[in-house]
């Protein structure tokens, strides 16, 4: 473990563990009850947050400096890349890779590659900043979201899918689905040379 950490109270390790120097485990919040559960096997970096009522499953990899906030649960076997945020009440599942910021109430399938960006729609800017609650996306189990391509609203992007870097995708992409220069083609249109991590 590192020299200067953190751990709540109520914070469980199910197993063998290894955090960085400089993290933070559990968030200390007036009033408010909380539970972190890391699964065996995570590896957390130096600088990194985990704040509270955060489940985290076996095998977990956090570079340094990346953070998790509350309510958010996490699968087996997933990697939190580049200095990336998870914010609240997100769902990850197994095998994801994230590279980017996921903003609150994000729902990955399995096995998901997200390197891109995603916005709420923020159709009323007369609502209030931090109680307003927007729905976020769904992304479909082995779906890779290339570099920088950018997600806006509550949209469902289907297993299979491949968004390439640079896109900006505003509407639902059905399964089986590569989005590029603002088309949608059948995976099968491209042989073999997209490949996501969905298996069926």
């Amino acid at each position: 473990m590192g020299k200067v950490f953190f751990l709540a109270k109520n914070l469980t390790f199910a197993g063998k563990f290894s955090v960085g120097h400089y993290s933070v485990i559990g968030i200390k919040k007036p009033g408010a009850d909380s539970q972190i559960i890391i699964g065996d096997g995570c590896d957390i970096g130096s600088y990194a947050i985990i704040e509270n009522n955060v489940f985290i499953g076996a095998n977990f990899h956090m570079d340094h400096r990346c953070c998790i906030y509350d309510g958010t649960v996490v699968g087996d076997n997933v990697r939190l890349l580049y200095k990336a945020t998870i914010y609240s009440d997100c769902r990850i599942g197994n095998g994801c890779i994230i590279c980017n910021d996921l903003p609150e109430r994000v729902f990955l399938h399995d096995r998901v590659t997200f390197m891109g960006r995603i916005a709420h729609s923020y159709r009323d800017a007369t609502l209030p900043w931090d109680s307003t609650i927007e729905p976020s996306p769904v992304i479909g189990e082995g779906t890779v979201i290339g570099e920088q391509a950018l997600i806006i609203g509550d949209i469902t992007i289907g297993d299979n899918c491949y968004v390439g870097a640079g896109e900006t995708l505003r509407y639902d992409l059905p399964s089986n689905s590569v989005f590029l220069k603002n088309e949608i083609y059948p995976i099968e249109y491209f042989k073999g040379l997209i490949k996501t991590r969905y298996f069926e």
